[in-house]
């Protein structure tokens, strides 16, 4: 860990990579900030007025010049977009105009608010100030990271916990510095357990949740209000598939109208065929491209080659050096990358050089990713080859993020953690007809592993999810669960929008289920969970 003086009399002798801390990143307080040229602003960053508390203290927005960002005014209502949005429903991609849509449906009711929030894609945090009462959400999954809390009697709400932690002298929490600094840490995804950030000052919002502030911050579950839709027969699949489609479709499309170069990524996945399958009719509004710098990635690389070969499409694929030494600056850059994630994620060095190279690329405005679509896909049944409880407990939660290897004591405090967050947030059970790991995996999962990585392409450039829709996520989980185990409903969208796609069947073995691996996670998954005083029975 460097403390942020040494982070400082780094760019002090680097000055042009001043730029790259908290790159995209995004503020808000109602302390009076020095805003200048020094640590940790350097004249890149912005500033407005976003109206008053009810305590009469002033309350400002700070955000990253590379940082998308959109305000409205209306009467005694403040609302700003901190990122990007675009709605397939409404084919709207102007965020100005969706704002405007906002309000005029938080005059008729707060439902009726979240109802259009609903219907957004892309990655942003949406923040409310009404007559001093405070709230924010954020996208579909919670891919814009957002921390809040209270320190030193202001309200803190950022991107960066780290951001808060050098302004406000913060010490990282006991639990996370023994966490992320124990070996099991790094076998799992990397994310901290709950809502927990680096400090005990500062909570992470997830998909969702909302945050309300009203002299108190307070986390309040706003979806889901009603059970999804079941489909039970032929007719009802095929309207299914159209209406994905559909709604995929019109996110590409809205995409090429948002950006002048934008891009989409691909491997030669299920997910990334969906998307690339999707796009057709829209295929020379777009660059194609894959990058690799470990084994897996190249035989990714070469499948989506052969693919966009047989669709007569240009890909590209990025070569990331093998060595540091290859990457100017690499431990310059790497102690700013670290920095950013707050010294939580620990970041392996492939991944460090994959970062520096995509940020001097400059070959696109926007990378268009595929996640967020395995939260349809029943990932973690298939992973661990057994079925999973109709009611996870806290135990589950807890392995499922990290592998505790003789670490027992991390192990519970893990299990505490989760149980307080899964009562915080309504978590302890399957909501509705909801399946709970499919709320396991879309609110956690993505929620926070998916936050952290996004948070870390930051560095690089700009990224949209055209699958990161709530409405279009419940429309892939009305689908019977078996359906989309087996990628049948994913297989079928892609069938119709590119059958030369579906008819290639290029398939890629996710490293998850080869069998040397599935067979230690199932040791692992029954050791830790079968005698556990919160154990379920399974899905019937």
């Amino acid at each position: 860990m460097h403390t942020k003086k040494e982070i400082e009399e780094i760019l002090d002798v680097y000055p042009k990579y001043r730029e790259t801390l908290f790159i995209r990143g995004y503020l808000i307080t109602d302390k009076n900030i020095d805003f200048d040229d020094t640590y940790p602003f350097y004249n890149n960053w912005n500033k407005i007025n976003f109206g008053t508390l009810t305590n009469g203290n002033q309350l400002s927005i700070y955000y990253h010049k590379a940082q998308d960002f959109y305000r409205y005014s209306e009467q005694d209502i403040e609302i700003a977009i901190i990122g990007h949005a675009y709605n397939p429903f409404d084919f709207v991609h102007d965020e100005n105009q969706i704002l405007r849509d906002l309000v005029s449906q938080y005059k008729i009711s707060k439902e009726q608010f979240f109802d259009k929030v609903n219907e957004l894609t892309g990655i942003h945090l949406i923040v409310v100030n009404y007559k001093g009462l405070i709230f924010g959400v954020q996208d579909c999954s919670g891919m814009k990271s957002c921390y809040f809390g209270r320190v030193e009697d202001k309200i803190w709400i950022t991107s960066h916990p780290q951001l808060v932690g050098d302004l406000c002298d913060l010490t990282m929490d006991l639990f996370v510095n023994k966490l992320v600094h124990s070996k099991p840490y790094n076998i799992g995804n990397k994310h901290l357990p709950g809502n927990m950030s680096p400090y005990k000052e500062l909570k992470r919002l997830g998909g969702n949740t909302y945050f309300n502030y009203d002299n108190n911050f307070k986390i309040i579950r706003f979806y889901p209000v009603q059970p999804h839709a079941e489909i039970s027969n032929q007719n009802e699949f095929d309207d299914g598939i159209n209406k994905i489609g559909k709604i995929m479709h019109n996110n590409i499309s809205l995409a090429a109208l948002k950006w002048d170069k934008p891009a989409i990524s691909l491997t030669g996945g299920t997910d990334s065929k969906t998307t690339l399958a999707c796009a057709n009719g829209l295929y020379d509004k777009y660059k194609y491209f894959s990058f690799h710098c470990k084994e897996p990635e190249i035989i990714d690389a070469k499948a989506a080659g052969l693919i966009c070969e047989e669709l007569n499409l240009k890909h590209d694929v990025y070569p990331i050096p093998d060595k540091n030494e290859d990457v100017e600056d690499f431990e310059v850059l790497k102690k700013i990358i670290n920095h950013n994630s707050s010294y939580f994620k620990n970041t392996a060095d492939h991944e460090i050089r994959k970062m520096i190279t995509l940020y001097r690329l400059n070959d696109f405005d926007i990378e268009l990713k595929s996640w967020a679509s395995e939260t349809a896909r029943v990932f973690l049944e298939r992973k661990y080859e057994v079925d999973m409880p109709v009611k996870l407990t806290e135990r589950h939660f807890s392995i499922f993020q990290t592998r505790y290897f003789l670490t027992p004591n991390l192990l519970r405090k893990s299990d505490e953690v989760y149980k307080e967050f899964m009562n915080e947030i309504g978590l302890t059970g399957p909501l509705f007809n909801f399946e709970h790991t499919d709320l396991f995996y879309w609110e956690v999962r993505m929620g926070a592993w998916g936050t952290s990585v996004t948070s870390s392409l930051d560095f690089c450039h700009n990224v949209t999810m055209p699958i990161n829709n709530r409405k279009l996520l419940e429309l892939f989980l009305s689908f019977p669960h078996d359906d989309r185990k087996t990628d049948r409903v994913h297989k079928n969208v892609i069938k119709l929008y590119n059958k030369n796609i579906h008819d290639m069947d290029v398939e890629i073995k996710n490293l998850y289920f080869h069998s040397h691996r599935i067979w230690i996670e199932k040791i692992y998954y029954y050791y830790r969970t079968l005698f556990y005083k919160g154990a379920n029975k399974k899905r019937s």
